[in-house]
């Protein structure tokens, strides 16, 4: 039996039909069982139903289709390109599941091509099935493959285009480089953020060029030729439409947030700490109430301030007050949205429309009242900037990490859990979850160092985690775990890094 069971999962790496079919398997099979097993927003859709940011990916493309006009154009057109070609062929319901099959598909594929990316790499059959093995039963990074939105195709084109890469130092041709550039644009124009992926693997392959005294121009050519082209078309259609040069996605906030005192008030709570884009209603963010939608009532207030944060301009009666004045500018405003949102949009999925537009001041009073808001969280954010360096710069930061890394996770570990076995399910992910991300940091940090050694190829593996790990929590403030779930797939190719180099240890070690 034990032969049976090691011949059965521990086959060639090179059988690719069976790795396949085994993570289509699991990752295909198991999710919708699941998703009937709980609850589905919609009986005609196979999927969780419309998560989050999902219409801003699809209502531009409605736009385009019955009225040849792009827009509300706050997105990249990455996922909507998908949307596009199959609204053209037929219905919402079918576009929906035929999007979720080709997420099951290529989400399989990507635990195969991880695996292979490891072995490649690091030319290990153990790192392979480790990898592949971690990856297939992970109910963190399979959360979203039945969900309506960007993070399991941007995934899988980190992994593809990463892989890509790595293939071309096998027996360089350009070719790769160019498929390499080509997943990796269209991972950028499905989640911006990752668009420095593209120069950071330029340099991997510039220090491998020169340490290696090998021609480098027609190859980082090959590489950059697709991000050229695609992202050049973007940036002259956005010229045209906004005659403004927009590189990338049209901003960091939507509309209604960024022109609206929201932005201010986030940043003043992001410069201590206080993440804003959480899921739960007791953030820092929700203590000033209305965060997003003024139709709607507002969240129990609570007590939960630092009481480390204030200075010479403002302290705890300040912001008592400026809570009032934002609670005033919501009264003001109430009547306009409120019939906006009752007279044209029905239900919340259509709703989400109004994030597109400004929400602008009903009258010269509101209008007053708004800049007094921003100025005053634009003046205490400062404050805490100069008077308070080291709760800005360092403790803030330190917060939103632990938060990014620790906090509101427990959702992809609870969803759809099969009846009986919830609690067990819930518990066993929880660990496994923290088991990855400890052996994952570890495997960052010792392969960014066996990189600086000269084997560069091993940064492959921990360039992406890494950066996503610093750019979200730490550059951007942006402290909800969801930001984590694109470059799982890259930690847990760490983690396997870190467990191979364990058991060889061990191996090694007499008894």
């Amino acid at each position: 039996m034990k032969k049976f069971l090691k011949e059965f999962f521990l086959r060639n790496p090179s059988n690719y039909a069976f790795w396949f079919l085994l993570a289509l398997l699991v990752k295909g099979i198991i999710p919708f069982l699941q998703l009937f097993l709980g609850h589905r927003a919609d009986p005609h859709l196979l999927s969780f139903g419309f998560i989050g940011d999902t219409p801003s990916y699809t209502d531009p493309i409605e736009n385009l289709l019955s009225a040849g006009h792009y827009y509300p154009d706050r997105r990249m057109p990455g996922y909507g390109a998908i949307y596009y070609v199959l609204r053209l062929l037929s219905s919402y319901n079918f576009t929906y599941n035929t999007i979720i099959i080709i997420q099951l598909i290529v989400s399989s594929l990507s635990v195969y091509y991880l695996a292979l990316l490891c072995r490649l790499i690091v030319k290990s059959d153990m790192i392979f099935y480790l990898a592949f093995y971690l990856f297939l039963i992970s109910s963190y990074s399979n959360y979203y493959d039945i969900c309506l939105m960007t993070e399991p195709l941007c995934s899988a084109f980190l992994i593809f285009g990463t892989w890509h890469f790595a293939r071309y130092f096998e027996n360089f041709k350009l070719k790769y480089l160019f498929y390499s550039g080509l997943l990796l644009t269209w991972a950028t124009f499905l989640r911006p953020v990752f668009v420095m992926v593209l120069p950071a693997y330029g340099l991997v392959f510039l220090l491998y060029a020169i340490r290696n005294r090998i021609a480098f121009i027609k190859p980082i050519f090959a590489f950059s030729l697709a991000f050229i082209i695609v992202d050049g078309a973007w940036i002259l259609r956005n010229y045209k439409e906004d005659h403004a040069f927009i590189p990338l996605a049209h901003g960091f906030y939507y509309p209604y947030i960024g022109e609206s005192y929201m932005s201010h008030m986030q940043e003043f709570v992001q410069s201590w700490g206080g993440a804003v884009d959480l899921p739960d209603e007791n953030s820092n963010l929700s203590w000033f109430g209305g965060i997003l939608f003024p139709a709607e009532p507002d969240i129990t207030q609570y007590d939960s301030l630092p009481s480390d944060i204030y200075t010479s301009q403002f302290n705890k009666d300040s912001l008592y007050l400026l809570r009032d004045k934002v609670k005033a500018f919501m009264a003001l405003q109430k009547p306009a949205v409120d019939s906006f949102y009752k007279n044209v949009h029905k239900d919340w999925f259509k709703a989400f429309v109004i994030l597109y537009y400004p929400l602008k001041p009903v009258s010269p009073a509101a209008a007053a009242m708004q800049n007094d808001i921003d100025s005053r969280f634009d003046r205490y954010k400062l404050s805490i900037k100069k008077e308070k360096p080291l709760i800005y710069y360092v403790k803030s930061k330190i917060i939103l990490l632990r938060k990014f890394l620790f906090e509101n996770n427990s959702q992809y570990f609870k969803r759809g859990q099969i009846p009986g076995l919830g609690k067990l399910m819930v518990a066993f992910y929880h660990f496994y979850y923290l088991f990855i991300l400890f052996f994952g940091i570890a495997g960052i940090f010792l392969l960014a160092w066996k990189g600086v050694k000269g084997k560069y190829s091993l940064w492959l593996l921990c360039i992406i985690p890494a950066y996503d790990i610093i750019i979200h929590p730490l550059v951007l403030r942006l402290a909800d775990n969801r930001y984590l779930l694109t470059v799982w797939p890259f930690l847990i190719a760490c983690a396997a890094y870190v467990i191979m180099l364990i058991s060889q240890s061990l191996k090694r070690t007499p008894n």
